[in-house]
């Protein structure tokens, strides 16, 4: 047994307190990889002056010797200890990098990252897949960064699947829409502008195409969707996510023109098609109703619901259109007998 060794054993022993107070404040002459986790052992030591001593040897350590250590050799449990104990930037960083960190430690970490350390967080792909709660836990970080939002939302929309994240609500989207500032959403803007993507470009979103468009974050395109122009509205209002179509819907004063083709659509989302029946002045227009219950998008509740305000012509031909559901046709051929 070498002398490193036996003074290994003979500080974990807990025999000779001297030794392990020695052992605590680094004063043994053992290298980093084998003194590190002593220490981090002593920290938890019933002996409050020996655990004291600890704590503060490992928090004063000097970062170079404690980043190889915990890239190279640290236990699960000793990533643990340094990230709740030593705030040190480049050991923070060094343990969001390991491969194997526990996937809770860094739901731990993520709502105290400052915003270089929530760069690193958000490359960790693999980790936020496995573990979607790192993502919701790093929304809740005060110091979100501007980066940071927009890579959040970037794993939201393209690549977390629907079902393992808490999807957020209406009035939560809005509100985080209401609170990007304009700089904000100038970087997303931008951002986006540099990538590369086909397509006619719209000179009054400075210059994105409509494949850029929809990669902007989702409280993005919800604040371009009020007050857009009528090109923009056209693009906004198929949005993947209804809250952007709501939002065109309720943000701007559309032509009728405009909402009979929204209407026709078949690439709305079916609560945005829900959404015309509840505005009067829409509603009034015949080719609106028509084209909402003859939309296959549309919800069958709303559809059977503006029927009877079909005329017995358009009743005939509902009736007999595969497009639509069961349940729309069979209605639509009661009232066309009906009313025959």
């Amino acid at each position: 047994m070498s002398e490193q060794q036996a003074l290994v054993e003979q500080i974990i022993s807990g025999q000779n307190r001297q030794l392990q107070l020695l052992a605590a404040s680094g004063l043994v002459p053992l290298p980093p990889e084998q003194l590190v986790p002593i220490q981090v052992a002593l920290a938890s030591s019933p002996d409050q002056e020996i655990a004291a001593e600890a704590s503060k040897s490992l928090q004063a350590i000097e970062p170079r010797f404690a980043v190889e250590y915990l890239h190279n050799y640290a236990t699960p449990d000793e990533l643990v200890w340094f990230a709740r104990h030593v705030a040190q930037p480049q050991i923070v960083e060094t343990i969001l990098r390991r491969q194997d960190a526990p996937r809770e430690l860094l739901e731990e970490m993520a709502p105290r990252l400052w915003p270089e350390a929530q760069e690193v967080l958000l490359l960790r792909q693999d980790a936020i897949i496995e573990e979607p709660a790192i993502l919701v836990a790093l929304e809740s970080n005060p110091q979100l960064s501007s980066y940071a939002k927009r890579r959040i939302w970037e794993y939201r929309e393209h690549l977390l699947p629907k079902d393992k994240v808490p999807p957020k609500k209406a009035a939560e989207i809005q509100a985080e829409a209401d609170n990007w500032s304009e700089e904000e959403i100038q970087e997303a803007i931008e951002e986006v502008r540099q990538r590369q993507a086909t397509g006619d470009k719209l000179p009054e979103v400075k210059g994105l195409t409509e494949g850029q468009i929809r990669l902007l974050p989702l409280p993005v395109r919800m604040r371009l969707a009020r007050g857009a122009s009528r090109q923009l509205r056209s693009i906004l209002v198929r949005d993947q996510n209804a809250q952007v179509g709501l939002a065109v819907l309720n943000g701007n004063q559309l032509t009728d023109q405009e909402v009979e083709a929204i209407a026709n659509s078949r690439t709305v989302q079916p609560e945005v098609l829900a959404e015309i029946p509840k505005r009067r002045e829409w509603i009034r227009k015949y080719n609106v109703v028509k084209a909402v219950v003859r939309n296959p998008r549309t919800q069958v509740p709303t559809a059977i619901k503006l029927l009877p305000r079909l005329i017995v012509n358009d009743l005939r031909v509902l009736a007999r259109d595969r497009n639509v559901a069961h349940a729309v046709r069979s209605t639509a051929l009661r009232l066309y007998q009906a009313k025959r």
